[in-house]
């Protein structure tokens, strides 16, 4: 068998002649992305785990951010804590997700580390998670222009479009308490869960995204070109319709304006269904979807209901919010809930037994 290569505009690629033997076929993680123009896969790939950037609190001790990107855009894979899924050196277990929803999830745990860490790469604190048999690792030490502040972390949340900058500082992150009607479930029987946020009076109401008669739903450019306007970005005449029955994992967004939380599974298997199972707000609001630059660099869907779903508080300053999750296979998970005042994101844990 020969095979005969080409470079071109810097991509590499390979022309084989003759038959290739279907265990020598090339793995297609090992086929440059520029040669999978477009391609999205279910299922099949790996996770990488991202690091965010450092953060120096006032007693001196830093945190260092992490997230990650699972690379499968229906794949929901339980990676438990150990040789596939661990901290080095010391201990293995920092808090990581075990659970991964599709795509990417922007500072999702942080890992407190003492003031005197050192700058060096060698100095480092490593995440490492084996998927797929692909291993990904998120390196983490403090050099100096990955310290992040609140102007780093709202603009890379993209929560935040549209408000003063002067209260991305002056806002305090809400405070969120979370409990359960009781600490042990079993398969197949609701069990209640109650979140109740706090906040300052910050951020302030800002207008919503309304509906308009113009509004199409048509994406428009940064220039306010509609998409398909843009040469590139056109479909080739006689392209079928991209099928609007196939629906991806798209991350839940939190509403502008007012308190709102979020259940999810943080550690456990992919069996657990919420109900409601986006971002529950407390002050109703008719918002629709950003458009432009937002929309594409921050993709994500807004809650589907418009109305409060807060069963007490004035949804500004203080909000209740109870939800009904369902577990389809025994045993331990970790629930986190995420809530939000329109800005900024906390979340705060609870573990349940299932039978």
């Amino acid at each position: 068998m020969r095979a005969q290569c080409c470079i071109l505009a810097g991509v590499v690629s390979v022309l084989c002649v003759g038959v290739m033997p279907l265990a020598a076929q090339v793995e297609r993680r090992d086929v440059p992305l520029a040669a999978q123009p477009q391609q999205r896969f279910d299922s099949g790939q790996d996770i990488q785990p991202i690091y965010e950037g450092w953060e120096r609190h006032e007693d001196g001790s830093i945190s260092l951010h992490f997230g990650y990107l699972n690379r499968n855009y229906r794949e929901q894979p339980t990676v438990t804590v150990g040789a596939l899924n661990y901290f080095s050196p010391g201990d293995v277990d920092r808090g990581q997700p075990t659970f991964f929803y599709p795509r990417t999830h922007r500072f999702e745990f942080s890992v407190r580390v003492a003031a005197d860490m050192g700058s060096r790469v060698e100095d480092g604190l490593v995440w490492t998670v084996v998927h797929n048999g692909s291993e990904q690792r998120a390196i983490a030490w403090l050099q100096p222009e990955w310290e992040i502040d609140e102007d780093t972390i709202i603009k890379n949340t993209g929560i935040g479009f549209g408000r003063p900058k002067s209260e991305w500082f002056a806002n305090k992150p809400p405070r969120l308490t979370v409990t359960s009607d009781r600490q042990t479930a079993r398969v197949g029987v609701p069990i209640e869960l109650v979140a109740v946020l706090s906040d300052d009076e910050l951020p302030r109401r800002i207008g919503g995204r309304l509906f308009t008669d113009q509004d199409t739903g048509t994406s428009v450019s940064p220039t306010g070109r509609s998409l398909t306007d843009v040469p590139t970005l056109r479909p080739p005449e006689g392209a079928p319709p991209v099928p609007d029955n196939i629906q991806w994992y798209r991350r839940p967004r939190p509403p502008r304006n007012g308190l709102s939380v979020l259940w999810v599974v943080y550690r456990g298997k992919d069996s657990v269904s919420f109900a409601p199972s986006d971002y529950q707000r407390a002050f109703g609001e008719d918002e629709r979807e950003p458009q432009g630059t937002q929309a594409r660099r921050y993709p994500s869907v807004g809650p589907r209901n418009h109305l409060s779903t807060a069963v007490a508080g004035d949804g500004w300053t203080n909000a209740t919010f109870t939800t009904v999750a369902t577990f389809g296979q025994a045993g331990t998970y970790q629930l986190r809930a995420h809530g939000s005042d329109g800005m900024r994101v906390v979340s705060a844990d609870l573990t349940l037994f299932v039978e």
